[in-house]
């Protein structure tokens, strides 16, 4: 685990930086649920306020996110957790170029991006030199929420 408070964090001009937790991704779906409760722990330790909802629900944020990178993206892939005021931004960076996509339902998935989409503030995906970084930030609060899509490092 990597918390850290660096010039590394994502941050805009004249605002504090956020703290991190950064997990590095396998292949090995065993560990998922494990870097779920770890970064659910985390927030729970930052943000001991945060809403009973609001981390249920970002505990479906980053199984989708962590999942979609492990089955359909090519290693390395990163998760990183980014808490500034009463938000969460959950990050998936991964090396494949391909764009995350909303995928046909079938009896075995493809509903990731969908609840992604209904269940954050707001989400998108960064293309990067050698991938792509596919993101959704959270409230923390129980107060209501405004979707829109942008890039969350503003």
């Amino acid at each position: 685990m990597n918390v850290d408070d660096s010039p590394r964090s994502r941050r805009s001009a004249g605002k504090p930086p956020a703290t991190r937790l950064v997990i590095a991704l396998s292949r090995d779906f065993a560990t998922l649920r494990h870097i779920r409760d770890r970064a659910v722990e985390f927030v729970r330790r930052h943000r001991p306020g945060a809403d009973a909802d609001a981390v249920a629900d970002l505990r479906i944020v980053l199984d989708e996110l962590a999942g979609n990178a492990m089955r359909h993206a090519r290693p390395p892939c990163e998760l990183t957790v980014s808490l500034r005021d009463g938000r969460v931004l959950v990050e998936v960076a991964d090396s494949s170029a391909d764009l995350a996509r909303p995928r046909d339902v079938y009896g075995g998935g493809g509903r990731g991006l969908a609840l992604i989409g209904a269940i954050a503030r707001r989400w998108g995906q960064i293309p990067r030199a050698g991938g792509k970084v596919v993101w959704a930030e959270l409230d923390l609060s129980a107060s209501g929420v405004t979707r829109r899509t942008g890039d969350p490092r503003v």
